[in-house]
């Protein structure tokens, strides 16, 4: 599992680096990075809670 999410952190941060050093306008740029962050943020964040919770429980 970790390894799985270490190449999806990995092809995410080529995608930005890719983005970045494009021809595309730095503005929107940064937009497209803003949104990606909290997209990621939003399904993330709450998925990892719910593993560690449910690890506590598990634990009990």
């Amino acid at each position: 599992m970790r390894l799985w999410i270490a190449c999806l952190l990995v092809l995410i941060v080529l995608a930005h680096i890719a983005m970045w050093t494009s021809d595309m306008p730095r503005d929107l740029a940064l937009r497209l990075t803003i949104i990606n962050a909290a997209g990621w943020a939003v399904i993330l964040l709450p998925a990892w809670a719910v593993s560690k919770w449910a690890a506590a429980h598990k634990r009990r």
